[in-house]
């Protein structure tokens, strides 16, 4: 009987781009990442200042990862290059051959021409670019999705491949401009939540001059079947899994990652905050409320209540008294903190190799750190 690919099968496989991006496809997920940055009120001391408003007195400001540079190598036909189709959003930072001789290049559409030398056909040139993250649909029209929500479409990854899975991990918009109604008025904006827009609005559409958005990333999280080395540098961490990622990212310490192919439900109690003021779940990222209730009544969601951003109730009809204890049963989405970038090589046989980080269950409430803000 063969051995199969278990951990004693005698076949070796490189963890080339090709197998790599094939591992991706079949046990990734989809992820949420935020990026972390050291605020300026850090003293000398390394301290945050508690007070600061700007981070919340956390240390870090959070962001969306908005771009990103790679390269690529091509074959020179004519002074011709072609732009892969991944890229043509890319802006063209170099070109350069094996010698590291760099060219003048012009480009037209999905193709670059060299200008300043003639280059033999069939030879090869690596290119250096920098990919935007952060997309933009122009001249959009939403649909009313309930609850004071306008959906964007076309923010959504393509269906899981595996069979008897079917999951769409929604983008995030981070921006909008020129909303308005079928009339011509402008509408206010009152919050995102991944591909929707909360506005004040009755209308059955919206139009927006442009949505920008940023989607989900694909990574493997695994908190088991850790090699030796991996489970022992998440040790010295007290980490909880590893993340492994392409190498032209950076995932560094602090940053925060959200596995959205899953949830978990939690029931807790809390108290009703003042009137008109939002209540906050203290979780990180919610995706559904199933259901709150007091002693005397009970509320549904997108009829009395809509989630904004990532973990606030915002009331839109009948709520419970302030001071009132609310038992809520919700949804929320397993969150992780970057601990430490494991060492390890970063080419091989002139491949560069995945990426790894330990990561930590980011079990602290991350309102007061300000890393669902998008301002």
């Amino acid at each position: 009987m063969a051995f199969g690919l278990g951990k004693d099968s005698p076949i070796i496989l490189s963890q080339s781009r090709g197998n790599f991006e094939a591992l991706i496809i079949r046990h990734g997920q989809w992820l949420r990442w935020r990026v972390a940055k050291k605020c300026p009120c850090i003293t000398s001391h390394n301290r945050a200042n508690v007070h600061c408003e700007k981070c919340g007195g956390s240390g870090d400001i959070y962001d969306y990862q908005r771009e990103y540079d790679d390269i690529f190598r091509a074959i020179v036909r004519h002074n011709i290059i072609p732009v892969p189709d991944d890229y043509v959003d890319a802006k063209i930072l170099e070109i350069y051959d094996a010698r590291g001789k760099r060219f003048q290049h012009e480009r037209h559409g999905n193709f670059l021409r060299i200008t300043d030398a003639e280059i033999a056909d069939n030879e090869l040139v690596d290119v250096r670019i920098r990919v935007p993250l952060v997309k933009r649909i122009e001249n959009v029209t939403l649909e009313k999705a309930g609850g004071g929500y306008y959906r964007v479409p076309g923010i959504l990854t393509e269906p899981s491949k595996l069979q008897g899975v079917y999951h769409r991990a929604a983008g995030d918009v981070i921006a909008v401009d020129g909303l308005g109604n079928a009339d011509g008025d402008g509408v206010e904006v009152l919050g995102f939540r991944r591909d929707m827009i909360l506005a004040d609005s009755d209308s059955n559409t919206l139009t927006a001059r442009y949505v920008d958005y940023v989607m989900p990333f694909k990574f493997i999280v695994l908190s088991q079947e850790l090699s030796k080395d991996d489970a022992a540098f998440v040790d010295t961490q007290k980490g909880g899994a590893v993340c492994t990622f392409p190498y032209m990212f950076n995932l560094s310490e602090n940053d925060v990652l959200t596995v959205l192919s899953g949830s978990m439900t939690h029931k807790l109690v809390v108290e009703k905050r003042g009137d008109g003021i939002d209540d906050t779940i203290p979780e990180f990222f919610v995706e559904k409320v199933d259901g709150i209730e007091t002693v005397t009544a009970n509320y549904a969601e997108g009829k009395d209540f809509v989630l904004v951003g990532t973990n606030k109730i915002h009331w839109m009809g009948k709520q419970p008294e302030a001071g009132e204890k609310m038992a809520v049963t919700y949804r929320y989405h397993p969150t992780y903190r970057v601990a430490k970038e494991i060492p390890m090589l970063r080419t091989s046989e002139n491949q560069r190799i995945p990426r790894k980080v330990a990561l930590k269950l980011f079990a602290a409430y991350g309102e007061s750190r300000r890393v669902n803000r998008n301002d």
